[in-house]
């Protein structure tokens, strides 16, 4: 086995995680949008002659005092059918121990999904206080017709996506892509503050949407589509929704305080779903629920939105969570204190 860092093709890479059911996150175009907004990104994989075992993004965030730590999102992604996997993750994590870290990276964070066939633990991993991403989703599988979807759902959610077609709200692609931005933008800003959920700076927003909003969807590659639920020339709800590989995912959402009544998210979720499958994606995941598992505080925040999500119904996924690989014991020790008593002015 031979550990290599930034060495394999972006056609072997993107091959890679589609063939085995990576995320997006993993995506070459993801770790080349991570590098637009700032942070740097290593591509590592564990090789076998010309064969792929293992393969992850590895994404450095800056901390104060010049240290860091690194980043593995939904990854990494091994090989199905591998039958030394302990030794081919362990190869991996002594790879970016050496290769990639240096004396000011404090940890490696890494958070494989539902498919990671080893206990990270075994590698010398800990499990990590916080995850950075949602440790429960949920998935709606495609390959099913749209009378079985329907039929899938909540009594509620089918009324209120036939409520909102009979009140005539229409959904559209708004071809004025300064525009579509602006909307998206603006109602994505009033209902973060109206819901109290932090958002991401909105450099990463229109970062997204620069590199990835005239992306071919057909091409498998990673590609985003904004998706705007309409009553007569009012906007109602935006859907901001990602493609790649064999799976959309809805990643933000926003949506006006008028005509509420009218349930227009719930057709435009419709619609979207509709879409993906049109276009032949297997999946269409929810990005996020809550379940008995989550954090009480995470709960609170997201258990409005997850009940609106899961009366779409679908297959319930847990991931391991985030687990962190420990280099500089003193250093993230502290670092963990400063996380849970912040100085504030």
């Amino acid at each position: 086995m031979e550990f290599v860092v930034d060495m394999v093709s972006k056609e072997k890479w993107n091959a890679f995680v589609v063939a085995n059911n990576g995320s997006f996150l993993e995506s070459w175009r993801w770790g080349e949008f991570q590098e637009k907004i700032g942070h740097p990104v290593v591509r590592a994989a564990v090789v076998e002659g010309e064969t792929v075992l293992l393969c992850a993004t590895v994404i450095t965030h800056a901390l104060p005092m010049r240290k860091h730590y690194l980043y593995v999102p939904y990854g990494p992604v091994m090989a199905g059918g591998i039958a030394h996997v302990q030794d081919v993750f362990a190869f991996f994590a002594e790879g970016v121990r050496e290769k990639v870290a240096n004396n000011n990276t404090l940890f490696v964070k890494a958070e494989p999904d539902e498919r990671f066939p080893f206990d990270m633990r075994r590698a010398g991993f800990i499990k990590s206080e916080k995850s950075v991403q949602a440790t429960e989703t949920m998935v709606m599988d495609l390959a099913l017709s749209e009378d079985e979807l329907l039929a899938n759902m909540k009594q509620k959610t089918r009324y209120n996506i036939k409520l909102a077609a009979r009140k005539e709200v229409h959904i559209v692609s708004i071809a004025d892509g300064h525009e579509a931005k602006r909307l998206f933008l603006t109602m994505l800003g009033d209902t973060a503050q109206r819901n109290e959920f932090r958002m991401h700076p909105q450099k990463h927003y229109q970062e997204l949407m620069k590199m990835f909003l005239d992306a071919d969807v057909k091409s498998r590659e990673l590609a985003v589509r904004l998706l705007f639920a309409c009553y007569k020339k009012e906007v109602l709800a935006v859907a901001l929704v990602g493609f790649f590989g064999h799976r959309a995912t809805y990643l933000h959402g926003a949506s006006s305080e008028k005509h509420k009544e009218f349930m227009a998210p719930h057709l435009l979720h419709w619609e979207a779903i509709r879409a993906a499958k049109r276009m032949g994606y297997k999946e269409y995941d929810w990005w996020g629920i809550v379940t008995e598992r989550t954090p009480k505080d995470q709960k609170e925040k997201w258990e409005g939105f997850s009940r609106f999500k899961q009366g779409f119904a679908g297959r319930v996924v847990e991931y391991p969570g985030a687990h962190d690989l420990v280099l500089r014991r003193v250093w993230y020790n502290a670092y963990r204190i400063a996380r849970k008593f912040p100085i504030s002015n």
